[in-house]
């Protein structure tokens, strides 16, 4: 499977896309302090299994929100108070831009997005809701955050 720019945005723009799970955050021994979600599901009427995992980091206070489709890779993921992406800051947006962004980690035309420095990680899931046309009829179960600041 194979996705281009045209077809990205067209998944990203789909009206009606629900996660209707509830969103509770784990911890892995392998990957603490790093707080993540299970793979949730984004249902959509192009049928296409796209799945999203948020992970939360308490110790630096980051924040990333991915988007998967199964069987081609990451297609989109917003990173709020994390590592800088040169030349952008340390909240930014990535997308797919080619065929091969999946492969190589969607490097290409990141969008830096300083609006999102320091909001809550309910604030960062609510606005990446909006800006992909996502409904989530679930709960949201946010860590306590700034607990190991």
């Amino acid at each position: 499977m194979a996705l281009d720019r045209i077809e990205f945005e067209t998944l990203r723009d789909l009206p009606g896309k629900v996660i209707s799970s509830d969103i509770v955050f784990n911890t892995k021994r392998q990957t603490s302090p790093l707080l993540t979600t299970d793979d949730l599901k984004i249902s959509n009427g192009s049928n296409i299994d796209a799945r999203m995992v948020i992970q939360y980091n308490p110790e630096v206070g980051s924040k990333t929100i991915n988007i998967h489709v199964q069987g081609l890779g990451p297609v989109c993921r917003l990173d709020v108070d994390g590592p800088a992406h040169r030349p952008c800051g340390r909240s930014h947006k990535h997308s797919l831009q080619s065929e091969r962004c999946p492969d190589r980690n969607l490097p290409d035309n990141v969008i830096d997005r300083p609006d999102l420095a320091g909001r809550s990680l309910l604030e960062v899931f609510q606005e990446f809701c909006t800006i992909a046309n996502i409904t989530h009829t679930g709960t949201f179960v946010p860590p306590l955050e700034g607990e190991a600041e």
